[in-house]
């Protein structure tokens, strides 16, 4: 080992987080209400980095045993648990129910009122923060990816069993609490024959589809996007809405209080709700769901394109509502709530036929 090197890494490490957090502090004493996220990207770091400069105060890092982790968080009786893209935040109260781990240790789901998809290869340093706020202590666990970006958070709330949290984070304490993060910028997923794939070829598969879940595999198959998919499908099975149809469409399913599923995602997670929507509230840019145990939060201004998408399953053909952002990356998808074997609800059939006639965008 180069002692040196070491020593010298570590001396430059300090001095980058000393004045970092500097820069933090003086941007909260600007703005008291402003986000960690909003500050990173103020201060051109990373939100994991921004973090760490309060590492051995309000930070303590955890061991990156992920999927052991998950597991554990049911003895943790109720939390919010959120996960977030750029444009749509998607918050939950509940238990994280039996979840399970799943591909060899790169997958990991949990079904019951916290219902996500996880995608634990992405998974890279995780956090327990203690934050003041206005109204008190905030305690949360945070996860991040190999770019210093979130994936997903949990929070303690009244209803959690505060010696389980204390309990948990003791088991996961890493013995190192030292800045050490190594950050890599992933690299953008390519698509080789975006531009190049013929229509009928993409119709063709996509008849042959039995579950919506196949679909991702046909799009790597085929070497494409998502979006190149939608345009070659043709109006039979994708069509182009207008983007206010987030607004309309979340009105239309609590007005005939039908129940629907949201789904929001990242990298390295998937996050679900289920039910019928009850207070909706437009803030500025965002337009928000706020129930008791659900809240969601869509920044309708950065959301660039709808499309109304029809799948063939072995139950009959599913219907989602999909939202893009100017990346054309997925950030937010509807669909009326199903249970497999089941058909597609008529009340969520209705909803989609009303939007396709009313705020199809024309070629």
């Amino acid at each position: 080992m180069d002692l040196q090197a070491t020593t010298e890494s570590t001396i430059s490490s300090l001095e980058f987080l000393t004045d970092l957090k500097k820069q933090w502090q003086q941007l909260k004493e600007e703005n008291a209400q402003i986000r960690i996220r909003n500050a990173a990207e103020q201060l051109n770091v990373s939100e994991a980095e921004l973090l760490c400069t309060g590492l051995g105060d309000n930070v303590f890092r955890l061991r990156p045993d992920f999927a052991n982790l998950l597991v554990d968080l049911e003895k943790l009786d109720s939390v919010m648990a959120l996960s977030r893209n750029e444009q749509v935040v998607h918050e939950k109260h509940g238990i994280y129910t039996d979840f399970k781990i799943r591909g060899n240790g790169a997958m990991g789901l949990c079904l019951g009122a916290i219902d996500l998809r996880v995608f634990l290869n992405q998974w890279q340093y995780g956090f327990a923060v203690s934050e003041t706020t206005a109204t008190g202590i905030r305690n949360s666990l945070q996860f991040f990816d190999r770019e210093g970006k979130a994936i997903h958070k949990v929070y303690k709330t009244e209803n959690t069993n505060a010696d389980a949290w204390d309990a948990l984070i003791a088991k996961y304490l890493d013995e190192q609490q030292d800045y050490h993060l190594v950050l890599v910028n992933l690299p953008k997923e390519e698509y080789p024959n975006n531009g190049k794939t013929d229509a009928n070829l993409v119709i063709d598969k996509w008849e042959s589809l039995k579950d919506v879940h196949q679909f991702h595999g046909m799009l790597r198959k085929l070497g494409i996007s998502r979006i190149e998919a939608l345009r070659l499908a043709g109006a039979q099975y994708a069509v182009q809405l207008s983007t206010e149809t987030l607004e309309v469409c979340l009105t239309e399913a609590t007005s005939r209080k039908a129940p629907i599923m949201l789904f929001v995602g990242n990298s390295g997670i998937v996050q679900i709700h289920t039910g019928v929507t009850e207070k909706l509230l437009r803030t500025g840019p965002w337009f928000n769901v706020l129930d008791p145990d659900f809240n969601l939060h869509a920044n309708t201004e950065e959301i660039k394109m709808a499309w109304l998408v029809r799948r063939p399953s072995i139950d009959g053909t599913i219907t989602s509502l999909e939202f893009y952002n100017a990346d054309e990356k997925l950030v937010l998808t509807l669909f009326g709530e199903r249970k497999p074997s089941q058909p597609e609800r008529e009340d969520w059939q209705a909803i989609s036929a009303m939007l396709e006639k009313s705020y199809l965008i024309s070629e």
